[in-house]
């Protein structure tokens, strides 16, 4: 966390770090912004078939950020055994739709902490503007669930699809020509698959893509070659990044 903290950056530049599965840390103007970090081995209780398959690269009591974002209620995104270990609880905003949100004061998250952004809202906070965007839900658990668009004081901006089944209405409502998209192409309960997520960057136009939620649970896998291939295949080869975990990814 400390390398993350005290990486330099440009007054316009933006960093991220990816976590693996579909969580990253976002760093520009001074904000530190974390989404869906998923650093415990919480899916496994009593499910062992979704063990990680690599250590967290963080451990859940040295993550510190200014912004905390969770997409929607599943394990791997609102993971209470990171909730449980962070500590900056007092400190920290916590962004989530509204029914997440009350699973993060659940947690132990303080009510006043927690500022509740549904599809079609945006709020600012600290200086970074945060806009819920249409994600289709993978279950009726997390009818709440909401893709993000974040926006630093600079203009960097990031476009995390959240889990989402791919449907044309997600192409419709998603924001055009983000410069960093994030979208899963595990292509299993409910998630687009590498091809179908290709579909979805093309139509989008991000300036940059990264594939996630593929790499830490043996039975939720996928190669993001394949992905890549499809992007090749639409003339986004250069957009495509498949990313190394913790390793810094600079843009602009």
């Amino acid at each position: 966390m400390r390398s993350i903290l005290e990486y330099e950056l440009f007054p316009s530049q933006a960093a991220m770090w990816w976590l693996g599965q579909a969580g990253y840390i976002i760093r520009s103007c001074g904000i530190t912004v974390a989404i869906d970090p998923y650093l415990s081995d919480a899916a496994a209780a009593g499910a062992p078939e979704f063990s990680r398959l690599y250590p967290a690269p963080i451990q859940p009591e040295d993550l510190a950020v200014d912004i905390y974002i969770t997409t929607h209620d599943h394990l791997d995104h609102l993971d209470p055994g990171t909730l449980s270990e962070y500590q900056h609880k007092q400190d920290t905003w916590f962004a989530a739709p509204s029914l997440t949100a009350r699973k993060l004061i659940e947690t132990g998250v303080p009510e006043h902490r927690v500022v509740v952004i549904n599809v079609g809202e945006s709020k600012t906070i600290k200086g970074l503007e945060v806009s819920g965007i249409f994600a289709l839900p993978t279950g009726p658990d997390v009818l709440d669930t909401t893709g993000y668009h974040i926006k630093f004081p600079n203009g960097r901006n990031v476009y995390h699809t959240s889990d989402t089944q791919f449907h044309p209405l997600l192409m419709a409502a998603a924001p055009q020509r983000p410069e960093v998209m994030m979208v899963p192409v595990n292509g299993k309960w409910g998630n687009p698959g590498p091809e179908q997520a290709a579909e979805l960057s093309y139509s989008l136009q991000p300036t940059f893509v990264m594939p996630n939620h593929y790499d830490m649970m043996a039975l939720n896998a996928e190669n993001p070659e394949v992905f890549k291939w499809f992007c090749t295949k639409m003339n986004m080869q250069e957009q495509c990044i498949i990313p190394e975990r913790m390793q810094p990814f600079v843009w602009f």
